[in-house]
């Protein structure tokens, strides 16, 4: 189901751990308790075999599970939360430097996935940038190749 996605990852080179090297399932249902809901699947899959990464500079937020200062989403979220900037409707993923990627948690689909919206920072608006967080890693990879 995501051959096409890890054949994408290794040709572009995007800056993520060799595939295998993602975090435990634990630290995912850590993260899903402390949030209080449950992530998409993609992303998941994602978190259990890379775990976190980069896309040309864009910060893709996974699980610091060693605790050793990695880039974590539930430490982003719950920042977002305490100064008001993201309420728990939407969930930052991927940030940039004028935009960031957000979960629509309003918006699981029956295949356990959020759509992703795309937070334009200049103009404060949100589009619809991908059904799933496959989607967003195919489309975002594809456009920085």
């Amino acid at each position: 189901m995501y051959d096409d996605v890890i054949e994408l990852i290794e040709r572009a080179r995007v800056a993520f751990p060799p595939f295998g090297n993602g975090v435990s399932q634990a630290a995912i249902d850590n993260a899903e308790a402390t949030l209080g809901f449950e992530l998409p699947h993609s992303y998941k899959w994602w978190l259990r075999n890379y775990g976190g990464g980069q896309i040309q500079g864009d910060i893709v937020y996974g699980l610091d599970e060693e605790g050793i200062g990695k880039p974590d989403i539930v430490e982003l979220a719950t920042m977002n939360n305490s100064s008001g900037l993201y309420g728990q409707k939407r969930l930052v993923f991927c940030m940039g430097n004028a935009e960031n990627f957000v979960f629509n948690t309003e918006t699981l689909d029956d295949g356990g996935e959020y759509e992703v919206l795309l937070h334009d920072i200049t103009a404060g608006e949100e589009i619809r940038f991908a059904v799933s967080f496959t989607e967003f890693l195919q489309r975002r990879i594809t456009e920085v190749m």
